[in-house]
């Protein structure tokens, strides 16, 4: 019985680590994605190219730093691998908050993720086959697909937002005793939710701070986006080192046999 006792223990403990690194996974995500798209590599944040560039102006871009775009696209692609891994980690801890019901809101967490995983791995796919033929592509094809790269990347928010609107929910509805997370996160995330549309207006402009290289669809989308994921890393691994692993293995066996 002893023995069984520490194997369960040690598993237990386990099972937090690895709860605990995939939590922290969204920051080697935000740490690569960022990296991934600096000016030397994509140029993605901050722009250095424009909605009013002409063709030409984008493939002198584009050909001048190709192997560096390169190298931003595979480090993005890589990186992006973590999100997903960030986006199950949470999923999986607000599972607890719907034991008793149909796990929807979880569901609808699980389907944004892949979704908002979907669109960073399409953006650094594009971003290698624009540096991988550069030099061959029309001026006006690269503009085009330039154009695509901005908007796929910042008109997304959609899915994202449906997300943090689920967490906040899960959140909110979590009645138990010992909340996975404080109520002050769940209005973060309708707060996320709602500031991130900003960059949804830029398929309107061409120029101004609502234009794809503007303000509103760049930067402040950005900030958003990264202080949420920052907030909710931060409370994910607090709630992880609280949380009974044995008594929820009990509970899911429970769910799962009865």
């Amino acid at each position: 019985m002893q023995a069984t006792a520490v194997v369960t223990k040690a598993k237990m403990d386990t099972l937090q680590k690895i709860h605990i690194w995939a939590a922290r996974s969204g920051w080697i995500f935000t740490a690569g994605f960022l990296f991934a798209v600096l000016p030397w590599f994509g140029g993605g944040i901050p722009p250095m190219l424009k909605p009013t560039d002409t063709p030409e102006a984008v493939w002198a871009f584009y050909s001048g730093q190709k192997y560096w775009v390169l190298a931003g696209a595979w480090i993005g692609m890589s990186a992006s691998a973590f999100y997903y891994v960030w986006g199950g980690a949470i999923a999986a801890m607000l599972r607890r908050t719907e034991y008793g019901r149909p796990p929807i809101l979880t569901y609808t967490q699980l389907g944004a993720v892949g979704v908002a995983v979907f669109n960073s791995v399409l953006y650094f796919f594009v971003m290698a086959w624009v540096g991988f033929r550069v030099e061959t592509m029309d001026p006006k094809m690269i503009q085009h697909l330039n154009d695509f790269l901005f908007i796929q990347l910042e008109f997304e928010v959609f899915p994202l937002s449906l997300w943090a609107v689920a967490m906040g929910l899960s959140i909110l509805l979590d009645k138990s005793k010992d909340p996975v997370m404080p109520r002050w996160v769940a209005w973060a995330n309708f707060w996320y939710a709602g500031l991130v549309m900003s960059g949804q207006f830029m398929i309107f402009f061409k120029s101004g701070p609502a234009a794809w290289n503007g303000v509103l669809a760049v930067y402040w989308p950005a900030f958003v986006f990264f202080t949420w994921l920052c907030i909710m890393s931060s409370q994910m691994v607090k709630a992880i080192k609280k949380y009974d692993y044995a008594a929820g293995e009990a509970r899911a066996n429970l769910e799962v046999y009865t």
